[in-house]
């Protein structure tokens, strides 16, 4: 299983649960913009805007639940550091 830097592990419930809404959220915004399109009458406008909006939240969605396992640490960066590759002559 791949291991996050933090030691926690993503199992494969966290991977298939990640899949499963992502295709959900494609296929419902896919299902509702042809309802759309069949009542308005502006194929495939509205089933192509509906997946497009399905991918975005699926894809949100999946970022959220995959954020806690790509942080590294709570240790602040060195920010301040010194050019040790400079020279004065």
């Amino acid at each position: 299983m791949p291991k996050s830097r933090g030691g926690e592990t993503v199992n494969l419930t966290t991977l298939l649960g990640i899949g499963t809404m992502f295709g959900a959220c494609v296929g419902l915004g896919a299902f509702v913009g042809v309802l759309a399109d069949r009542s308005l009458g502006t194929s495939p406008l509205l089933a192509l805007l509906g997946v497009g909006i399905g991918i975005f939240v699926g894809a949100t969605g999946a970022y959220q639940v995959i954020r806690p396992y790509t942080r590294t640490s709570s240790a602040p960066a060195d920010t301040a550091r010194t050019d040790d590759d400079v020279r004065s002559d």
